[in-house]
């Protein structure tokens, strides 16, 4: 993680955990301003007044339990802190919406694993966030787009593809890109000039569910993860006019 400081709530109500998270906080320097509820009920106030960039709760509290929380809690990663033998109740507690739990033991060995956790849990809320503003951005787009798997399946599809294909989303995901085009203005061998370049263009013929037919410019641009491996690719389909088709097929016959 970078260096930014991060809102932490611990809603426990044993004093020594407290301290002894606390006390971790401070001999490790980690970038935490922390907050200490000791029951649902201080939580709740806090919780009103306050925003946190993730929150830890113990999941049997005074007056409740962490579930009472959970939904005062959203949208922040909500982290489970449970007993040996509760594993139950963690399961229960992702399903409920919690990012992560952590199982507390009598030694306080559990205190180790906490950085991670909070890390992993302000990362993943982070990711979510980016994925939510690229699906809104490629949803919104006015170009017709979709992505597809490393095998070639799509996955995504944007209102504007739907449009401009006559389509609706049900039916063109889970399938094969080649599903989208009638024919190959260009030929397969085309598209093998350059197997390994992240941008493709080739045009196409497209029939509308209606039966209408028309020339399209299809690229398709792999996506890639922090290492540089492929992980997808992005296509982008453009209704072009005929003459652009026919230069592009005299010219590669």
């Amino acid at each position: 993680m970078d260096s930014e400081n991060y809102s932490v709530l611990l809603i426990e109500d044993d004093k020594l955990d407290q301290i002894a998270f606390e006390r971790l906080v401070k001999e490790q320097k980690l970038p935490y301003e922390c907050t200490i509820a000791p029951s649902v009920a201080r939580a709740r106030q806090v919780l009103a007044s306050n925003r946190f960039d993730v929150i830890l709760a113990d999941y049997m509290l005074p007056d409740g339990t962490a579930f009472d929380i959970l939904d005062a809690a959203k949208p922040a990663p909500f982290v489970f802190v449970t007993g040996a033998g509760d594993e139950a109740v963690a399961v229960k507690a992702c399903k409920a919406g919690a990012c992560d739990y952590i199982i507390k033991d009598r030694q306080r060995n559990y205190l180790k694993t906490i950085q991670i956790t909070i890390d992993n849990a302000i990362r993943h809320k982070k990711t979510e966030a980016e994925l939510r503003l690229l699906s809104a951005a490629l949803t919104g787009a006015e170009d017709s787009m979709y992505i597809t798997d490393m095998n070639d399946k799509i996955i995504f599809v944007n209102r504007a593809f739907c449009k401009t294909c006559g389509c609706e989303e049900k039916e063109i995901l889970g399938k094969n890109s080649t599903a989208l085009c009638e024919e190959s203005a260009i030929g397969a061998e085309v598209r093998e000039i350059c197997p390994d370049a992240d941008v493709k263009e080739v045009g196409f013929y497209h029939t509308r569910k209606n039966g209408t037919r028309f020339p399209v410019s299809l690229s398709r641009t792999a996506i890639r993860d922090e290492k540089g491996r492929k992980i997808a690719m992005l296509g982008t389909v453009r209704e072009i006019s005929e003459s652009p088709l026919a230069e592009t097929q005299e010219q590669y016959g």
